[in-house]
């Protein structure tokens, strides 16, 4: 049996950074096994839409469902969580609860939060038996848990459902034999024969013998048939409604929907690529994601990637979600072989002049891929106007690693997938050039505009000297200058005394020491003003030359 949460979105999450917003991510436990999202951006209704398959060992677990903010420098906050109890699945109509909005509450009762806001959730029970699952759940109660226990395996099934996320670790396997054998001698009902029963709805004077396999799959495929009636039909309605729609509807359907929202800041990974194409927004957007666009087809083969994949993009969620997967298999290097790698787009922002996509890459083939996703952003921004009114686009691609396991080599992971990514932007960006010419800033029409914009205020020497020397640190040195200057010439010379001797006065008590110490301390300090003051003109001088700054 397994247990299939999708975690759909959340609303109302308590606003605590400077901006009023949060970074959340949402984390479903079923005992030992674990799933994490994605992590959203700068909002308080995140929508995630991903659905994460857990083994189910005992029924009296309960499904424990947290939302996070993420912290780069200090443990996660966790802003609420949901507990939902598998008894309440199991007698639910048809093993499902559906979509429901849960309240969340919080971590702690000393909490101070107390409205926590609202996740959507859908839960379900889906029976799935293979004949080595049936060989294993035959045996007995105690058995049949330490096993679950054991095992961690999780399929992250948001579009690809057969990705692993998390290590799977080995179960013991049983000799089918054996096992019946131990089916024929043991006279009390199997753990099986309950589960059997309870989703046949048997009479109670039934046989407490083990079903056949035969049976027993029988079964389960009724009941999976049920279920995903239930829970895919959405999807295939929603499926079938954007599969008669064309790229740019998808575009202005999406748009509509998400009118105000702002441009995603650049991810903490860095930036890859930014660059200035002589091409319209909308026209380079059509080229990177349109199904009718080459682009993938020729930057594929120039990278030897076999295997490419590409579905339709739709609309999920009442539209507001706009989607598609892409899966292809990389080519083999001197350190990796080829492995698979599926790519989960997202729209975030679409509209006449900026859109912005958020790719989910998952590599669990290349070593502890199991460990980690990419996130890869690319945001198309109008550029610069150049000659002859012609429109030119910013492009711009930033990247970060979300870890969903901790990793010892997580430094290493991150060098590796940040070498991996230039390396293939190299490629991207001279594909790229072959279709639209970049641009350089001398190029745009207001490039001495944009110039002079950055370009120091012309000063005079007199104002120049003013803003430099113009504070307490040369004033008070020049006191202090004038203050001594003056005592030497009202006081008669010194006896020499202790270990002086004519031509060295030395400090004949701690405050004359400390005095000394001060007046050094106040001459270096004039200096360094007086070095600054001399760098600031000279530069001055460079800019007059060469006409702007900074180039």
């Amino acid at each position: 049996m397994r247990l299939v949460v999708r975690v759909i979105e959340a609303r109302g999450l308590p606003p605590t950074d400077a901006d009023g917003t949060r970074e959340p991510y949402a984390k479903a436990q079923l005992g030992k096994q674990r799933a994490k999202t994605k992590v959203m951006r700068k909002t308080l209704c995140p929508v995630w839409d991903e659905e994460f398959t857990f083994r189910v060992g005992d029924l009296s677990d309960n499904l424990l469902v947290s939302v996070l903010d993420e912290d780069r420098y200090f443990a996660d906050d966790v802003l609420g969580q949901v507990k939902v109890p598998l008894t309440a699945v199991l007698d639910a109509d048809n093993r499902t609860l559906g979509m429901q909005w849960y309240q969340l509450q919080p971590k702690s009762k000393k909490s101070k939060l107390k409205d926590c806001g609202e996740i959507h959730l859908s839960v379900s029970l889906a029976q799935n038996y293979s004949d080595e699952t049936t060989a294993h759940w035959a045996s007995d109660d105690h058995d049949l848990a330490s096993n679950s226990d054991k095992s961690t395996e999780l399929v992250k099934g948001s579009s690809f459902s057969n990705i692993p996320i998390e290590v799977r670790t080995q179960v013991s396997e049983v000799d089918e034999t054996e096992v019946a054998k131990e089916d024929k001698s043991n006279a009390a009902p199997s753990f099986v024969n309950k589960l059997y029963q309870m989703f046949n709805s048997k009479p109670k004077d039934a046989e407490a013998s083990a079903p056949s396999s035969s049976k027993l799959n029988d079964a389960s495929d009724i009941t999976e048939e049920m279920l995903s009636t239930n829970s895919e039909a959405p999807d295939k309605q929603d499926l079938d409604a954007s599969a008669s729609m064309s790229f740019d509807e998808l575009l202005k359907a999406f748009g509509s929907r998400g009118e105000g929202k702002e441009m995603p800041e650049n991810l903490s990974g860095g930036v890859v690529l930014d660059q200035v194409y002589a091409v319209a927004p909308s026209d380079l957007n059509t080229l990177l994601f349109s199904p009718s666009s080459d682009f993938l087809q020729s930057l594929a083969e120039i990278q030897g990637t076999t295997g490419l994949e590409i579905q339709q993009w739709r609309l999920e969620n009442d539209g507001e979600i706009l989607r598609r997967v892409v899966s292809y298999t990389k080519a083999p290097t001197k350190l990796v072989k080829a492995v698979k790698a599926t790519e989960d787009m997202t729209y975030l922002k679409a509209d006449r002049e900026m859109f912005a996509v958020l790719a989910d890459v998952s590599t669990p083939d290349v070593p502890f891929g199991n460990t980690f996703r990419v996130e890869v952003l690319t945001c198309i921004i109008p550029g610069p106007e150049l000659p002859d009114d012609e429109k030119s686009s910013r492009l711009m691609v930033s990247w970060r690693i979300n870890f969903v396991q901790s990793t010892m080599m997580k430094s290493m992971v991150e060098n590796g997938a940040k070498q991996g990514l230039k390396d293939n932007y190299v490629q991207f960006s001279e594909l790229l050039a072959k279709n639209f010419r970049p641009v350089d800033a001398k190029d745009t029409t207001y490039s001495n505009e944009v110039l002079s914009s950055v370009q120091p205020e012309q000063e005079s020497d007199w104002k120049l000297a003013f803003r430099v020397f113009g504070n307490f640190t040369l004033f008070s040195s020049v006191f202090a200058f004038v203050y001594v200057s003056a005592h030497i010439f009202l006081t008669s010379p010194s006896i020499i005394q202790g270990l002086e001797f004519p031509g060295l006065d030395l400090p004949d008590s701690v405050g004359e020491v400390v005095v000394c110490g001060v007046l050094i301390l106040q001459g270096q300090r004039v200096l360094n003003m007086v070095a600054r003051f001399i760098q600031a003109k000279r530069q001055i001088m460079e800019l007059k030359h060469k006409g702007m700054a900074g180039y």
